[in-house]
C-alpha cells in the first residue's frame, strides 16, 4: 500500500510538471506580455444611458403582437431612436402594483438595432392624474449596428407613468424615464 501511494504521488508530480511546464507541447507559444495585450485590445462598451418618452396605446392587442408602449429613446452619443414594448405576460395586479413581462425593441423604420426581454412592476395610480413609478430589468438578446457591443448585457429602465381616467377607471397615458444597459 505504501508503494502504491508513493507511485501515485510521483505520477501526480510528473503530470503537474509536464502539464504546466513551458516545455509542454500543448502549451501555447505566448508570453505574459502577449496575454496582457490580448485582453486589452477590446475594452468593454461603456454603460449606455438614454432618456425615454413613451405613449401608452390602450387599443393595442398583445395577442396580435402589437406594442403597448411606443416612443423614443435618446442616447447622448448615438442620437434618437424609436422604441416599443410588447406585453408578453406577467403576474398581473397584486395589491397596488402591476407586475409585467415584455419584450422591447429599439429601431428605425424596419431595422431593429437592439432587442431584449424584461420584467417589471408599475405602481398603480390612487389619484388620477398622479404619477406613479415603474422599474424593469432585462437582458439584451439581439444587437446590431452601433449597438452590437451591448449584446447579452443587462438592461434597466425606470421612471414615471402618468395616468388618465379611462372608461374602466385609471389607465396609463404617457411615461418617461431612463433606459440603461450596463
Amino acid at each position: 500500500m505504501k508503494h502504491l501511494i508513493i507511485a501515485i504521488l510521483f505520477v501526480g508530480i510528473a503530470v503537474f510538471y509536464f502539464g504546466c511546464s513551458d516545455n509542454s507541447s500543448s502549451a501555447p507559444n505566448l508570453n505574459q506580455n502577449d496575454q496582457v495585450t490580448a485582453t486589452l485590445d477590446k475594452k468593454p462598451a461603456p454603460n449606455l444611458i438614454g432618456r425615454l418618452v413613451l405613449t401608452f396605446d390602450s387599443n393595442a392587442d398583445p395577442e396580435k403582437d402589437e406594442p403597448v408602449w411606443v416612443g423614443t429613446v435618446t442616447f447622448e452619443k448615438l442620437g434618437t431612436f424609436d422604441i416599443r414594448f410588447f406585453h408578453t405576460g406577467g403576474v398581473g395586479v397584486i395589491g397596488q402594483a402591476n407586475h409585467f413581462e415584455e419584450k422591447f425593441e429599439i429601431y428605425e423604420k424596419d431595422d431593429v438595432y437592439l432587442a431584449g426581454v424584461d420584467v417589471g412592476v408599475v405602481a398603480l395610480a390612487n389619484k388620477v392624474p398622479e404619477a406613479t413609478m415603474y422599474v424593469m430589468n432585462g437582458v439584451v438578446r439581439e444587437a446590431k449596428g452601433d449597438f452590437v457591443d451591448w449584446m447579452d448585457r443587462n438592461m434597466l429602465a425606470s421612471g414615471n407613468v402618468y395616468w388618465i381616467m379611462g372608461e374602466k377607471g385609471p389607465e396609463p397615458d404617457t411615461a418617461d424615464g431612463l433606459f440603461q444597459i450596463n
